[in-house]
């Protein structure tokens, strides 16, 4: 054992509890009681006894105590398992093991099991009984000194990422506030400059100008709109507000009716779309209004930046047991690797002509990705710099799940 100082004592909100001496054996405990009256302790260490060691955990249960000796054969358990037992009781107490026996091994297994000292009952002395009691006590305390410096440490590093997670989640807001303000912006600061056109001078234009500045504020109305519908729904799905109306749908139906839609919005080049969709997809279980949300934004992405005559698939098949999947491949220039993440977030558009050409949201991918993943599903992206993109989603088919089912 090391040496310690002679003036070593007990903490001052410790002085006042008792050792618990749990010692079976009659003889032993009064001996062990007259080393500590001998040893000259100031404060006196008082002793109460435990005879069994369902009764040293009775004890633990209503008292505190400074110290605890052990004995290690008791008519109720042995060896570990006594020190386990009381261990639990009294989580930060030192435990001092006493034995009758040499075994090294033993001692070493009680210091693993939660013991701060060992000592053989042959071999104790008034002094050194108080000293093993003292260094237990100054190795139990040291040991909730480095507890609650690692506790600190950890909350500290904790409170540390969480900072970094709001000045973050901050930064990405003022972002996203700024990209939404230009983006509202820009068609509005064009329907406020027509409309100024045409109020300022109408009698001095020709019909062509008026119709043509007409024509420039319902685009940019439309855009307009359909910004503002996309911010609203994301802030919706945000709230976990989103409004999920899941139907039997004719998958080839709802592709259909968006081609249309998407060959009507786009007359100024001309495109081929293809549908393979399987006929296992004939209906799943699904909300069609989210799911032609999500197929518009693919489609009408593939078809601005495809070149014209070209083809654009869209595919539809099986995932997995209980789900589909919905893709649109396209024949266009491609994305490289490094810009790949970025497609999902918000208010991105990657550099482009035909950016110029189709005014976007930088939306769409984004609230694509938000309406899947509200329905438990995902999103993904493959593709190489001139080999064209697939993009894909896929979801859960609840009517695929109930047949299925056991």
């Amino acid at each position: 054992m090391s040496a310690l100082p002679d003036d070593l004592g007990l903490e001052p909100s410790r002085a006042r509890w008792p050792i618990l001496l749990v010692e079976d054996n009659d003889g032993d405990a009064d001996l062990i009681a007259d080393l500590l009256a001998e040893s000259g302790a100031v404060p006196p260490r008082r002793v109460v006894r435990a005879a069994r060691l369902d009764e040293a955990v009775r004890t633990l249960q209503h008292q505190r105590v400074s110290a605890i000796l052990l004995d290690l054969r008791l008519p109720d358990a042995q060896g570990i398992d006594c020190v386990k037992a009381v261990r639990s009781q009294a989580r930060d107490t030192p435990i001092v093991v006493l034995t009758g026996l040499e075994d090294d091994q033993l001692a070493l297994s009680c210091m693993t099991a939660g013991a701060q000292d060992y000592l053989s009952k042959q071999d104790v002395r008034p002094r050194s009984l108080l000293r093993a009691i003292d260094y237990a006590i100054v190795r139990a305390r040291e040991a909730r000194e480095r507890m609650r410096s690692q506790a600190l440490r950890l909350r500290s590093e904790e409170l540390q990422l969480e900072n970094k997670r709001i000045l973050e989640a901050s930064r990405q807001k003022e972002r996203v506030l700024a990209n939404m303000s230009h983006e509202l912006r820009t068609p509005l600061n064009a329907i406020i400059g027509f409309s100024q056109l045409l109020g300022d001078g109408p009698a001095a234009m020709d019909t062509t100008a008026v119709q043509r500045y007409a024509g420039h504020i319902l685009t940019s109305g439309r855009h307009l709109l359909a910004l503002i519908n996309d911010i609203l729904d994301m802030a919706r799905i945000d709230a976990g507000g989103i409004d999920l109306r899941p139907e039997a749908t004719r998958l080839v139906d709802v592709a259909r009716e968006v081609v249309d839609i998407v060959t009507g919005s786009f007359t100024d080049k001309p495109m081929t779309v293809r549908l393979e969709i399987g006929d296992d997809l004939a209906s799943v279980w699904t909300d069609p209004l989210r799911l032609r949300q999500v197929l518009y934004n693919y489609l009408s992405n593939a078809w601005k930046f495809t070149p014209a005559n070209s083809e654009i698939v869209v595919r539809g098949q099986r995932s997995g047991t209980h789900g589909f999947r919905i893709e649109v491949s396209d024949t266009g220039p491609g994305i490289a690797a490094a810009d790949l993440p970025r497609l999902f977030t918000e208010f991105t558009q990657l550099p482009s002509e035909d950016r110029r050409r189709y005014r976007g949201t930088g939306l769409g991918l984004a609230l694509s990705k938000r309406i899947v993943e509200a329905q438990g599903g995902s999103v993904g992206v493959m593709s190489s710099p001139g080999h064209g993109s697939t993009f894909f989603a896929e979801l859960p088919d609840l009517a695929a799940a109930d047949l299925n089912a056991p």
